[in-house]
């Protein structure tokens, strides 16, 4: 990096105490590594300045590209165009403080953060569907039972929820016929930008790496509008094919399924039929079913309860309904792309791991967007953080 105090510490020293920075879970870890590991002495107040100086650095060069982007005068800087380009995006949350206030933390806040994967991929395409039947893993109540247990974040304490999360949709990915597509490289943003800004960050990070240029391109989330605003804006005309992951559409089939069967014994076949059937793309045939149910049921009252059958099949109803035109899973793996944001929910673990604890209270804006860049750039597989020398 440049600009971090050269008269300290040499290039090298520097780019291992950033790296010591985002590897450990706090900076008064990272002393303790890098004296025990590197014989290098400073101070965790120290790290934390030269930190987020490298993300302040880091931020002034993504907001660079965007104007860049925004005149087309933003070069491709690959010289591969990827095969199989895949971006995905999610949000996470991250607690703040006020700045400017003093010591101690004032106006403690969680802020939505928002989290863009960038991938190169390979996989094979198929004239026939390579997987009709949906895997055993989907169909075992044990797992699905904990998997929406989870996505909900209902039964494990904070931190815990996302590892069996991953577990769970690791497990099932890696137990379907159909072989997903393999990451060759990734590259990462992460900031608490609104989307209409976060959505220039990425187009931006995209042309950059080639991936308009890519024969075959997805954009795979969750059903979340400002998701799909952002792909409407800087991806959709640029072919990326848009993709609803799977496993947020299974979470809504199962409670709609026990808000009808009335518990798991009754509802579990439901369930199982309509996975089965939007697996198989036959999301019409779920829509009019819950759409005749709720047409069969007494008219709701005002402020009806979250938990009331009519209410949690409507929401169900509403996400497949705005969701349907994402949901072409045959053709997807026809294509050979992703049908669920795994690495994606896998990539937010690894960030939460240095921006969430039960004492972490980043700057509002400034110090949280700084580390969420940084450590964006220690999971990226190219040189943004750590240069060739």
């Amino acid at each position: 990096m440049t600009g971090l105090d050269e008269r300290t510490f040499s290039p090298h020293a520097r780019d291992r105490i950033i790296l010591a920075a985002t590897e450990t879970h706090s900076y008064a870890r990272a002393e303790h590594m890098l004296a025990v590991l590197s014989e290098i002495a400073i101070s965790s107040r120290q790290i934390n300045r030269l930190t987020d100086e490298a993300g302040r650095e880091l931020r002034e060069h993504q907001q660079q590209r965007v104007v860049l982007h925004a005149q087309k005068k933003l070069a491709v800087e690959v010289p591969n165009i990827p095969a199989l380009a895949v971006v995905e995006t999610d949000g996470g949350r991250i607690r703040t403080r006020e700045t400017e206030s003093g010591s101690g933390t004032h106006h403690p806040a969680w802020k939505e953060s928002k989290t863009a994967l960038f991938m190169r991929m390979a996989s094979d395409t198929h004239e026939e569907d390579p997987a009709p039947e949906p895997p055993e893993s989907l169909q075992n109540r044990g797992y699905v039972r904990q998997l929406v247990q989870q996505m909900a974040g209902a039964a494990a304490p904070d931190g815990q929820d996302e590892d069996v999360f991953v577990e769970t949709v690791e497990r099932i990915s890696t137990t379907a016929k159909y072989e997903s597509p393999q990451r060759l490289m990734r590259t990462c943003l992460a900031s608490i930008d609104d989307s209409n800004t976060f959505g220039k960050l990425m187009a931006a990070e995209a042309q950059r790496k080639g991936f308009f240029l890519a024969n075959r391109k997805a954009f795979v989330a969750d059903g979340m509008k400002c998701n799909w605003t952002i792909w409407k804006k800087h991806f959709r005309w640029q072919g990326f094919v848009p993709i609803v992951d799977f496993i947020h559409v299974l979470s809504y089939l199962y409670k709609a399924a026990l808000a009808i069967g009335e518990d798991e014994d009754f509802g579990w076949g439901l369930y199982a039929e309509w996975m089965r059937a939007c697996w198989q793309g036959r999301v019409s045939d779920v829509i009019a079913e819950w759409t005749d149910w709720l047409a069969a049921q007494l008219p709701p009252p005002d402020g009806i309860a979250e938990d009331d059958p009519r209410e949690i099949v409507r929401r169900s109803l509403c996400y497949l309904t705005n969701n349907r035109q994402r949901m072409n899973y045959p053709y997807y793996r026809r294509q050979g792309l992703p049908m669920t944001s795994t690495l994606m929910e896998s990539l937010i673990k690894e960030m939460n791991y240095r921006v969430k604890g039960s004492e972490k209270f980043w700057n509002n804006p400034d110090g949280a967007n700084h580390i969420l860049a940084v450590k964006a750039a220690a999971l990226s597989e190219d040189e943004r953080l750590i240069p060739k020398r």
